[in-house]
């Protein structure tokens, strides 16, 4: 993109930004990189503010990324990786729109837990992935997507608020095959 913009770009070319250490209330520290350099514009108390605006749009990369896989494509083409990336979108979009149809019957259950329950979401997509053509070729979809629903609130899992755990980090292969979290069962 630099590049069609006019800006010759080779390996040595050097990038400039602005690294801003910023304190959690927890007591831990982020570092923050940015391309906002002035510091009377934009003091660290203005960079935390528009990264926690932007959490949500960070975990949304993570789900895409990490959980959906959205990152591993059957092609190298590039007609390839726009198809991949749209299907998984499109799986993506379908399983948030069964998971809200379930908003009522999630209610009646946090009712009577402890706990509030949530759909487990990877295990909704790997069942989508078994009935997903068929909701494209079958003549009742509306059945069908109930069925889904159904199978959506089989699998439940307890949302734990404040919850937290330190993370060890495991070496990770910097080339060869994909490999998930640990914690994670690939789905898809």
């Amino acid at each position: 993109m630099l590049k069609e913009n006019g800006y010759r770009v080779t390996d040595g070319t050097p990038i400039r930004v602005r690294m801003v250490q910023v304190n959690l209330p927890n007591g831990g520290q982020e570092i923050l990189l940015t391309n906002l350099y002035d510091e009377t514009l934009y003091s660290i108390d203005d960079l935390k503010h528009l990264y926690k605006l932007r959490w949500g749009i960070e975990t949304a990369y993570d789900k895409q990324k990490n959980k959906q896989q959205m990152e591993q494509f059957s092609g190298t083409r590039v007609i390839c990786i726009q198809q991949d990336y749209a299907a998984g979108l499109i799986v993506a979009n379908l399983q948030s729109l069964i998971e809200k149809q379930s908003c009522n019957y999630l209610r009646q259950v946090n009712q009577k837990r402890k706990h509030n329950y949530r759909i487990n979401r990877n295990i909704s997509f790997a069942s989508l992935k078994h009935d997903i053509v068929q909701l494209f070729l079958s003549a009742d979809t509306e059945e069908l997507l109930y069925r889904i629903q159904k199978k959506f609130e089989r699998y439940l899992e307890p949302v734990r608020p404040r919850r937290h755990y330190q993370r060890y980090k495991k070496a990770t292969r910097s080339t060869g095959k994909f490999q998930t979290f640990s914690n994670y069962k690939r789905a898809i």
